[in-house]
């Protein structure tokens, strides 16, 4: 049986390296213009420098740089821009194709702004919204969407000459994935990373309690899931059938696969997962052959991981969807014999940990 990284082999050495081959001429060749246009800057910096020793004045340096930086710019753009472009369309996408074939790629569009406001995860103002190398599809029978995102919020300083400057800062930067439920939460529940606890301990955990912007903090039966997030919702029971011990266990390994510090909401249908990303993930390098395997590798395992996590959930049947709906035929309806003689408030806690035991 060939196994996936054979697969991923064959593929890269059949289809994708003679891509690659032909991307890695184009990189070579921005580079050389980069240097090119270096070169042509010496000179005419060079005298700047001395104009300006010589008569006491650093604006002929200053336009000489801001000159030369725009001639550099405005002709190494449009190759560049060709180069990330066709390595896109080129390799992302067939590797994406590759994980899995019902997905669609955009690499121009993104989750929209009104969207990621929603998830609630984030309530900082945006100033600044941005996102491209959207994908959706449906990943067994749940219909999954992500993007990468990369919000910010401004703020504004004046300096000593009552000049105005503008400071971005990162609000998040990564990938949001949106999956739909198609079924609608009766509450809005929170997973949040949980930094209080660590830096207060007991104090921390206090604080948290009196945080009801999100709701009530929700007690769990997983001390290390309470460890790493720290869980928010307006009714203590739904949000602990949604957090069934399977659940908190994927998403705890998940955590210390990627190491990142993920955030998750369920709003509306929704359930919302936002994944931090420092670097960008499906950009070409620019500096370094891109005719190289292991960064095909790289490419794969970032967007499998991501994948595999909803994969892994069980998302068309969790269990809490399975209580919600036989709650739904026999226990809302306390006329239809024999369930009249269930106690919903009594009975609820003990069938669904039956229930969510077994997936």
């Amino acid at each position: 049986m060939i196994s996936e990284n054979q697969s991923l082999e064959s593929l890269y050495e059949n289809e994708l390296k003679p891509k690659l081959s032909e991307l890695n001429k184009s990189r070579l060749y921005i580079i050389s213009q980069i240097k090119r246009y270096i070169a042509y800057s010496i000179l005419p910096v060079s005298l700047s420098i001395y104009l300006s020793i010589y008569f006491g004045n650093p604006i002929p340096l200053a336009l000489a740089l801001i000159i030369s930086v725009a001639i550099s710019f405005f002709k190494v753009r449009p190759i560049w821009k060709a180069y990330y472009n066709e390595f896109k369309e080129q390799v992302i996408r067939q590797i994406i194709g590759f994980i899995d074939s019902s997905l669609s790629y955009n690499p121009s569009s993104r989750i929209s702004q009104r969207e990621f406001e929603e998830c609630g995860i984030y309530r900082t103002h945006i100033d600044r919204y941005r996102g491209d190398d959207y994908v959706e599809g449906m990943i067994d029978k749940t219909k999954v969407k992500f993007s990468e995102i990369h919000a910010e919020y401004k703020t504004q300083t004046t300096n000593s000459k009552g000049r105005t400057q503008t400071h971005w800062h990162t609000i998040f930067k990564g990938l949001l994935f949106s999956v739909d439920f198609n079924k609608d939460f009766n509450v809005k529940t929170y997973v949040l990373t949980d930094m209080a606890e660590k830096m207060f301990g007991f104090l921390g955990t206090k604080l948290q309690s009196m945080n009801k912007s999100r709701g009530e903090l929700v007690k769990l039966e997983n001390p290390e899931f309470e460890e790493s997030f720290a869980a928010y919702s307006s009714n203590q029971i739904e949000a602990r059938y949604i957090l069934s011990s399977s659940f908190m266990e994927r998403i705890l390994a998940f955590k210390k696969h990627t190491k990142k510090n993920i955030q998750l909401s369920f709003i509306s249908s929704r359930m919302y997962i936002a994944v931090p990303y420092h670097k960008n993930l499906f950009e070409p390098k620019l500096f370094g052959d891109i005719v190289n395997f292991d960064h095909i590798k790289d490419y794969h395992n970032d967007l499998s991981l991501v994948l595999d996590l909803v994969n892994s959930l069980n998302l068309h049947i969790p269990a809490w969807i399975l209580l919600v709906i036989l709650d739904w035929f026999f226990f809302q309806n306390q006329w239809c014999s024999p369930f009249h003689l269930y106690n919903r408030e009594r009975d609820r806690p003990m069938f669904y940990h039956q229930i969510s035991t077994q997936y």
